[in-house]
């Protein structure tokens, strides 16, 4: 298997006089990510989103955890799945105009979100990684995740809009804390990030798969894979740390029951593996102008990665958006 050698990212989000830099897959972040030039005219509440997303997984903990400025409306969520319990415990927000017009959403700045006692917070530990926490009720939570590699960077075209934009790194390590209803867990996890900053088309559509495991030879091994959305820009794999861009991902599952096993594979004949879940978050947001409807399954996974066999565990995606 080849990895194929991706251009570095460009230094900023604007290519000059107004231009969103060149759609593509570049290798690393881009490190000015100012939108000021795009939003104007109401583009900053009514089109632009930005979010910073974390998965944690464990043999037996699955862990989602999510700060999003989506203009009119800023969410959060935090969950923990239980496999060997079957509980899943999750905690969310809706604040409309939470975030400030101002605020400029970006990895390496702090963000935070409360509503009454539940609170979100990410901060950044220079260029080390992140830590994420929660703090409500019955769940508190801490999530310290170490930045591994440069990551991947993916920028396409929104048809009406300037540009579509998110960076992802997968396969990272972490270390899981939580304390729930007073039973105190800390482990070591592996993580993936999504940072996603853009103007997606008014209605937007995705299946995606964030897969964190091991090949039957030793290697780690990460996955990120999106259809119907960035065409096929941000599939990549992660191998021992070696990026490598994948092909078109295909999605084969039973979207009048999502718990039932998925297939997915790339077109490419890379990547073929079985994503069974063990439970799932779903959440319908309908928030004046923004509608959503989401479900994230969590599981296990088998399958093959070239000729190598490949297990572990990580989330599957069915999202709908009118935004």
């Amino acid at each position: 298997m080849m990895s194929a050698a991706l251009p570095p990212a460009p230094p900023a989000l604007d290519a000059g006089n107004g231009r969103p830099v060149a759609s593509g897959r570049y290798r690393g972040a881009i490190a000015e990510l100012s939108t000021a030039v795009w939003d104007g005219g109401g583009r900053r509440r009514l089109q632009r989103k930005g979010w910073l997303y974390v998965s944690a997984c464990t043999a037996r903990y699955s862990v989602g955890y999510a700060v999003v400025d989506a203009g009119l409306v800023a969410t959060a969520f935090v969950y923990v799945f239980d496999r060997q319990t079957k509980v899943l415990t999750e905690e969310k927000a809706a604040v409309p105009f939470g975030f400030a017009a101002g605020f400029a959403p970006d990895w390496r700045q702090p963000w935070a979100l409360a509503q009454g006692s539940r609170r979100w917070q990410i901060t950044p530990v220079g260029a080390q990684g992140w830590q994420f926490r929660y703090a409500g009720k019955r769940l508190n939570l801490e999530l310290e995740v170490e930045r591994g590699g440069d990551g991947l960077t993916a920028v396409s075209t929104a048809p009406g809009r300037p540009f579509a934009h998110t960076w992802k790194l997968c396969a990272l390590a972490s270390t899981l804390r939580f304390t729930l209803d007073g039973q105190a867990v800390a482990t070591p996890s592996s993580s993936a990030i999504d940072f996603t900053l853009g103007y997606p088309p008014r209605s937007t559509v995705w299946n995606w798969a964030s897969l964190d495991g091991m090949t039957d030879d030793g290697r780690k091994f990460g996955l990120n894979l999106v259809a119907h959305f960035n065409n096929g820009l941000e599939n990549a794999l992660w191998l021992d740390g070696e990026l490598i861009p994948l092909a078109q991902a295909s999605f084969d599952y039973d979207p009048g029951d999502l718990t039932r096993p998925w297939r997915v594979s790339t077109v490419d004949g890379v990547i073929d593996v079985t994503f069974t879940p063990n439970g799932q978050r779903a959440e319908h947001l309908n928030a004046w102008l923004l509608k959503s409807r989401f479900a994230q399954p969590f599981g296990r996974f088998e399958g093959r990665v070239g000729q190598a066999r490949v297990s572990g565990f990580g989330v599957v995606e069915e999202h709908a958006a009118l935004w």
